[in-house]
């Protein structure tokens, strides 16, 4: 019979249980901008002894309200607040983003289409353009493989012909030279001079317009294996200035003049972007993470900048005493914040020492990377590392090449023959550089055979994979499509 009586046995166990605090510093660590700024938000209006700093007063009341209207324990304070704000806004009428939408709402257009197209709408600034916004390319949704370059030059195509035409366009400069190619009757010196070459229209007079138009291309075919240019085989003469003048001048200098601008939706689509990488000239002995700074090369190196963006400042309330426990919550939640901005920060550093290559030559030189050796190298668990990095955690990484998701710099490898790894972005690069420079189409087989002959052991079905996201289709596909 077995021994089915009760013993008593000790044992020792070592169990770590997070405090209340730490917690939270987890929960804020996750959070978005958005939501954190409702959380300061929250923490000022629970907690006198915190205050908000440094804000304008527009600022601060437009994101105290977004507070407000999320509150439900202060429902009728927070209408009546609501109330007075837009009792004192003066009637501004239809608004650029409100009229683009109209138009928008009148296409019958996929919905990947439409909702790539609402992003770039309400990502336009006060002159309609989106040079001081946030680029194009960082708003396609990565998760929508149809959502590419080709849809997104289609989408800005849309929007610039909508009206007002010529919205959507990087700067006013480019804007006119928008305009005149949709119009499609701009005189050919026109076009070369509002492609880039708006200085020698100062000043408008057809003389001196001529003059240093013959001075350009003279000194352009001057040049060694200079290719020729679009006015080489028009009359340029002073007739030919004043008609390129009189066009220029009947374009519209400020498309989006008459209407406001109106970005309230734009942090429904906008990315939190945490961290900007600065390439900086002179060569550093070795990494300082505290500071920022990681080595780069004989040259250069890099500075890691944490961005607030509109997220406002707090701090303890000044020359004011309060009861001690609530200064010391307050205390708590500023270190939880500056937990929430030191852990980016590191993480930031590590990222970009350990993608060196990327960072000095731009994208197809990243490395294999997981999240589990950027949080050994910190000593932190892996599991805070994915609150920063995964993939529906909405942070970006600004750097020279662009924007780019915090996801983005970790990437799988395929073993290669001489033991080493290549990373998932490098055999994309590879793929692209072989689709692009073939004469005929290739299959996934074929793409295959030649990785592998490079010494990248790759399978076709991974193959199909890259290709489908690079969006390129195969021999195949095009053959069914003619």
């Amino acid at each position: 019979m077995s021994d089915l009586a009760q013993r008593q046995t000790q044992s020792q166990k070592q169990i770590q249980k997070m405090s209340q605090v730490q917690i939270q510093a987890l929960k804020i660590l996750a959070m978005n901008s958005r939501d954190l700024r409702q959380e300061i938000y929250r923490a000022v209006e629970e907690n006198p002894a915190l205050e908000i700093v440094n804000e304008s007063e527009k600022k601060s009341a437009r994101l105290q309200n977004e507070y407000s209207n999320r509150t439900t324990s202060s429902g009728a304070e927070a209408a009546d607040a609501n109330q007075r704000v837009l009792e004192a806004q003066a009637d501004r009428g239809e608004t650029l983003q409100q009229h683009l939408m109209a138009q928008l709402e009148l296409m019958k257009i996929p919905r990947d289409e439409y909702e790539l197209c609402q992003k770039l709408i309400y990502n336009l600034d006060e002159n309609g353009c989106y040079g001081s916004s946030l680029a194009p390319e960082t708003l396609l949704d990565k998760s929508h493989p149809t959502q590419n370059k080709k849809m997104l030059e289609r989408c800005l195509d849309r929007i610039q012909r909508m009206d007002p035409v010529g919205t959507c366009c990087r700067t006013l400069e480019e804007s006119l030279l928008i305009q005149a190619r949709i119009a499609g009757d701009a005189p050919q010196l026109a076009l070369f001079i509002l492609d880039g070459h708006l200085e020698l229209l100062s000043p408008p007079q057809p003389d001196r317009v001529l003059k240093k138009v013959l001075e350009y291309q003279k000194n352009w075919h001057s040049k060694t294996f200079a290719r020729e240019l679009p006015i080489d085989k028009i009359s340029l003469d002073e007739d030919a200035a004043e008609e390129a003048i009189k066009y220029i001048l009947t374009l519209n200098p400020r498309p989006a003049g008459e209407y406001v601008s109106d970005t309230s939706k734009a942090d429904f689509f906008r990315p939190d972007v945490v961290l900007t990488v600065e390439r900086v000239p002179g060569a550093v002995p070795s990494d300082n993470f505290a500071n920022g700074i990681v080595s780069g090369d004989s040259s250069c190196h890099f500075q890691i900048t944490y961005s607030s963006g509109d997220i406002p400042q707090v701090r303890l309330a000044q020359n004011i005493n309060f009861d001690k426990i609530l200064v010391q919550q307050a205390q708590a939640f500023l270190q939880q914040l500056q937990y929430r901005e030191s852990t980016l920060a590191l993480q930031g550093c590590a990222i970009v020492a350990a993608q060196k290559e990327f960072f000095l030559h731009g994208p197809g030189n990243l490395v294999p990377l997981t999240r589990r050796q950027i949080a050994k190298q910190l000593g932190i668990h892996e599991s805070t590392v994915s609150r920063v990095s995964g993939k529906k955690s909405n942070r970006y990484i600004q750097t020279e090449w662009g924007l780019f998701p915090a996801e983005y710099f970790f990437v799988s490898g395929v073993k290669t023959t001489a033991g080493t790894n290549a990373s998932a972005e490098k055999i994309k690069a590879v793929i692209s550089d072989m689709i692009t420079s073939s004469a005929r189409p290739l299959s996934d087989q074929a793409l295959t055979n030649q990785l592998n002959a490079q010494g990248i052991k790759i399978s076709r079905r991974t193959v199909n994979k890259y290709r489908n996201q690079l969006g390129a289709n195969n021999s195949y596909n095009q053959k069914s499509t003619r």
